[in-house]
Formats: structure tokens, C-alpha cells, sequence
């Protein structure tokens, strides 16, 4: 749920890491972004969404970083109709989802064009009814990579309009991957003759865009919130905890239609800047919009912090 946030809580308790952290940025072994935190994309404001988006951006560069060129959207409960020109504004050709799209009123597979009401257009990506979660924990041992290889083939290969496809190995609720580079060896040697290979979202997003000049895809237009009988989309968060709903209104409200316009008028006034203030109130508010938290299934120790 934290994408480039968690920067925020690691590297005031270990500083000494800041170097460590920068190199893995600019080589690429690690990736973050480009989202703040993956908020709720139905419940927060426009305004809000791109506020993430920017302080994700704002987060990153000065880290010597910028996030894979990706809109990566992989637990969302929904999606805007606008999430395409939000994606284009932002430089992202490729929007990758789950929740929210699949099922009978949708076209199969895992890719199609996605058009936004004022016409942008972007490529999007599907993940497999399991989600991120697919390639979680994948064995080194021949024999149990050839079994889990059996029960993913049928989520990936008769879903994929592509030459290529994405299996992300972890999850929010699973520890990180042990013998990575046997595990990935394993399970090519089950896959065969399809070539199974560990690359970053960067290689994936510039691998699937040259995928899409041989594909006759589908287009699809409007939200995307309805995904059942392929995935669970939780609409009834939407009604969940709505005292909470209502003071991040308010405070959203507050903040672009009084604190900003004062703000602003303040420093033409007297040249003093605000800036720094507003965006530390913004970065206030955004840690409550993850989809967990300000959605509202999240425990009550939780909705209170």
C-alpha cells in the first residue's frame, strides 16, 4: 500500500542506509512508485490522485530516481474513467490492474486498450483472477516447480493476447523470495518451451509496449469497478466508516479551495513562499488514503490513527 511512502518511515531510522538505498534506485535492482501510496482511486478527489502521483515524483527525485514508467495500480478497489488521462498527464502508457476489470461483462484476456472520456488511450494490463499473489513463494525443487508451473499455466496462458506476460513473485502478505535465481531456473525448466526470465516492471512495461504492434486488442471505456465472478472488487467499501469519508473531504477541500489560493496570494503578497508547509499537509493527508485505510476495512485501531 506504501509505494514510494515507505521511504518516508525507512530512512529516518536508518540514515546510514541513504547511500545503499540511492545505488539500488539508480541501477534498477530496486524500484518504487509511482504512486505516494496506493490510495483508493474512487473515494479520494482528482485533485488528490494527482497530489500522490506528484509527491510519489517528489519523493523520488531526490534520490536520483524516477519510478518505472508504469501506472501501477495492483490492489486498487476500482478505477476511475479518468485514470487514463491521469496516466497520460503523468507520462504512463501502461496501466496495470486487478480488481475492478474481468468477468463476464468484459472482454478476455489480459491486455486491451483503455480509452478515457476526453480521449486518451492507454495500454491495460490485467492480472490473473489470484492477483499479484500468483508467483509468491516459488520453489527450487524440480518437482514442486513443475506442480505450482501446472496450476499457473491455466491463469496465464490461455488469458495472454501478448508474447509476453507478467507474474509478479511476492505479495503484501508473504515474506520475500528465497533462492530467487533457482526458484526462476526451476520454473522455466517447468514452463518449457515458454522462456521464464526475473526482469524489473521497467523491462515488462517496454517488453509488453513492443508486444502490442502485433496484437489486434480490444478497447474498453468508463470505470472500471465491476469485476466479479473473476475477482472481488469491495464496492461496499464505498459506505464503510463514512464519518472518516467525510472529514478527508473536508480536509481535502480545505486544503485546494482555501489553504493553496491563500497560500499563493500570500506570497505574491509578500514574497514569502508556503510551499514547503502545504506539501507536508498534503503529505499528511495522503498517508490516510490508502485503499486499506481510507476505504475503511481496516481495524479500528487503525481507522482512529
Amino acid at each position: 500500500d506504501g509505494q514510494t511512502a515507505v521511504f518516508s518511515d525507512a530512512l529516518p531510522l536508518r540514515p546510514r542506509r541513504m547511500m545503499e538505498l540511492i545505488e539500488q534506485l539508480r541501477s534498477g535492482a530496486l524500484e518504487a512508485g509511482p504512486w505516494f501510496v496506493l490510495a483508493d482511486e474512487l473515494i479520494p478527489s482528482g485533485e488528490a490522485l494527482v497530489r500522490n502521483l506528484l509527491m510519489g515524483r517528489r519523493t523520488l527525485h531526490p534520490l536520483g530516481a524516477e519510478a518505472p514508467p508504469v501506472l501501477y495500480c495492483p490492489d486498487s478497489f476500482g478505477h476511475p474513467a479518468a485514470l487514463p488521462a491521469l496516466a497520460q498527464g503523468f507520462g504512463f502508457e501502461t496501466v496495470i490492474v486487478w480488481r475492478g476489470f474481468g468477468g463476464r461483462r468484459w472482454p478476455a484476456g489480459d491486455a486491451c486498450w483503455w480509452r478515457g472520456p476526453s480521449g486518451e488511450r492507454v495500454l491495460l494490463y490485467h492480472l490473473p483472477p489470484s492477483g499479484y499473489e500468483l508467483g509468491a513463494n516459488l520453489p527450487a525443487d524440480a518437482d514442486a516447480a513443475a506442480a505450482r508451473w501446472h496450476s499457473m499455466r491455466d491463469q496465464l496462458v490461455p488469458r495472454a493476447r501478448l508474447s509476453v506476460a507478467l507474474l509478479l513473485n511476492g505479495a503484501d502478505h508473504h515474506a520475500r523470495q528465497r533462492k530467487l535465481s533457482a526458484a526462476v531456473a526451476a520454473l522455466g525448466a517447468a514452463a518449457a518451451p515458454i522462456v521464464v526470465r526475473a526482469a524489473s516492471l521497467r523491462e515488462f512495461a517496454t517488453a509488453v509496449r513492443a508486444a502490442t504492434d502485433a496484437a489486434d486488442l480490444p478497447e474498453v471505456a468508463g470505470e472500471l469497478r465491476d469485476s466479479y465472478g473473476y475477482t472481488w472488487t469491495l464496492q461496499g467499501t464505498l459506505s464503510t466508516r463514512a464519518a472518516q469519508k467525510r472529514r478527508n473531504a473536508r480536509a481535502e477541500r480545505l486544503l485546494g479551495c482555501e489553504v493553496e489560493p491563500w497560500a499563493a496570494l500570500a506570497k505574491q503578497r509578500t514574497g514569502r513562499s508556503f510551499r514547503d508547509l502545504v506539501n507536508t499537509t498534503w503529505h499528511t493527508v495522503l498517508l490516510c488514503h490508502p485503499h486499506d485505510t481510507l476505504c475503511g476495512t481496516a481495524i479500528d485501531a487503525v481507522a482512529e490513527a
